[in-house]
């Protein structure tokens, strides 16, 4: 499968592009600074220069592929905007070029009901994380007001914990008394959906 992956110089982005890899699949990283990726990281995928807030070279990257994986984010707490501009260039590029399959990461703090946040997440989110919680909100409901296949992978903490292969999966609700999740497995999870298509049209929720 073609596959690719915007956000790709970050830490998940690279997790999801070494996954994919090793899952036998053509990728294509599409990054705003393409020196930022290395010689040898050139070797083994297609580099594409895009930048979200430019639709016209995010329909450039996307032309050819079978799926987009969107691993975006900002630098800090702030989204300033990148999450919703981000989703309408892609459901843009994707509706003009006939890609159909979109899996973009947002986080398990969208959902501001979610019986089993614990009361200090619930604080920090609405307070610290809610401009950006409410950006991921706005790219969600663009895309799910498309027409594209897609799946929002929500997860809690992001750590850089090794793997152990035993997480949980809620879909649309944080697993009880999970907080965090090893970025190698959310990873894992994403390229394992490329193919499975298990939750399609869903809002999957990942904790160890």
């Amino acid at each position: 499968m073609k596959v690719i992956v915007f956000g790709a110089a970050g830490l998940t982005g690279q997790a999801i592009v070494a996954e994919a890899l090793s899952a036998g699949h053509d990728v294509t990283a599409a990054v705003r600074t393409p020196a930022k990726l290395s010689s040898v990281d050139r070797e083994r995928f297609t580099v594409a220069r895009a930048d979200v807030r430019d639709p016209d070279s995010v329909r450039a990257a996307v032309v050819g592929h079978d799926a987009v994986v969107s691993a975006i984010g900002p630098a800090g707490r702030h989204a300033a905007g990148l999450y919703s501009d981000g989703a309408r260039a892609m459901v843009s590029a994707m509706r003009s070029t006939g890609v159909h399959r979109l899996i973009a990461i947002t986080s398990s703090g969208v959902r501001r009901d979610d019986p089993n946040h614990a009361l200090w997440y619930r604080l920090v989110a609405r307070t610290l994380m809610n401009e950006l919680y409410g950006d991921m909100r706005l790219m969600e409901a663009i895309i799910s007001e498309s027409a594209v296949d897609w799946t929002f992978v929500r997860p809690t903490r992001l750590t850089d914990d090794p793997p152990t292969g035993s997480y949980r999966v809620e879909d649309g609700e944080t697993p009880s008394g999970g907080w965090k999740i090893p970025v190698a497995e959310l990873a894992r999870f994403i390229v394992g959906e490329l193919d499975d298509h298990r939750w399609s049209h869903a809002a999957p929720t990942l904790a160890q």
